[in-house]
């Protein structure tokens, strides 16, 4: 109710709580029109910003087909189904191979696959030949490529590389990782040196987890010390050397291996000291795991070989290589 002397001054509370509720819309009105603004430009900016991320992926893609860097890498046997895909006639090879294995005027690096200590070398082991470096490392590190290349087959050999990468590089050479817990790359994938390719791990035939390390050229393994200093984790030259001699040590073991029984031996025994397993040997020679072994009979190890996997190679005929 008005008094008379509110009425008399001129002032009435009506009127003023209606003027300070309209004050106070219009303002929360204003305020409302400009969040949904700064809300809408926002919307717009990040959807914008999806746009360009989106479209600079597929220009990166459009790009590494263009890229020089990897046009010279040999496809000569190109197999993505098979780990040991060719092999090239190291017994033509009469003058020493030089190879750039660091090439900086193009880029070119090599990059350690992961530091850490050898457990075991190439060569000789337990009566088989190891073809590898075996560097230790712990289920879920990260292994890096090598060289700069593109990834030429992923396979899980469950009986032995376990999970394998094979990537194909400049000038014939490849590189082996064996016995990942994951790969991160994918089948033609191009890769710099230094990319991840895995995670470490112990699967195929592995006692402990470790990274299986190989190098090859033209699908023939070869001694990675003689380029890699594994003590340092660095390559120990910018080129790499190779001759008839780095490859000699395939020659026997491609000779066809007969072990003549003696009194008390089993398969398994010959199979353990001979590096191989009970079914090859059964394989070998048309026996089975239960078959009664005569003392003196001959039994065959290792069939040799002079055929050449697949693809037979001549790198002689380019005096670039």
């Amino acid at each position: 109710m008005i008094t008379s002397n509110q009425a008399k001054n001129g002032f009435n509370p009506v009127i003023l709580l209606f003027c300070f509720l309209l004050l106070f819309s219009t303002i929360l009105a204003e305020n409302i029109k400009k969040a949904d603004f700064a809300g809408t430009k926002s919307d717009k900016y990040r959807k914008q910003t999806e746009a360009d991320l989106e479209e600079n992926r597929f220009q990166n893609e459009i790009n590494s087909l263009f890229d020089s860097n990897y046009d010279d890498i040999d496809t000569t046997g190109w197999l993505i189904n098979q780990i040991n895909g060719w092999r090239f006639d190291y017994s033509a090879l009469n003058d020493t191979l030089r190879i750039p294995f660091i090439d900086s005027l193009h880029k070119r690096y090599f990059t350690f696959p992961f530091k850490n200590y050898t457990t075991s070398p190439f060569g000789s082991r337990r009566g088989f030949w190891h073809f590898g470096q075996d560097i230790k490392l712990q289920v879920g590190d990260t292994v890096k490529n090598a060289l700069d290349g593109i990834v030429r087959i992923i396979v899980n050999d469950r009986y032995g590389y376990g999970k394998v990468v094979v990537v194909r590089h400049h000038y014939g050479l490849e590189t082996l990782y064996a016995h990942l817990s994951k790969t991160t790359v994918k089948q033609n994938d191009k890769l710099k040196s230094g990319d991840i390719i895995g995670l470490g791990g112990r699967s195929g035939r592995a006692t402990g987890s470790h990274l299986h390390f190989e190098i090859r050229l033209y699908g023939q393994p070869f001694d990675p010390n003689l380029i890699i200093d594994f003590e340092n984790y660095t390559a120990r030259s910018d080129t790499l050397f190779l001759c008839k001699d780095n490859f000699s040590y395939l020659t026997d073991l491609r000779k066809t291996v007969v072990h003549t029984i003696r009194k008390g031996e089993t398969l398994s025994a010959i199979a353990k000291r001979n590096g191989t397993t009970v079914q090859s040997l059964c394989k070998l020679n048309g026996i089975k795991s239960s078959t009664i072994l005569r003392i003196g009979k001959r039994l065959i190890v290792r069939k040799g070989s002079n055929q050449f996997h697949n693809t037979y190679v001549d790198i002689f005929s380019n005096s670039g290589t």
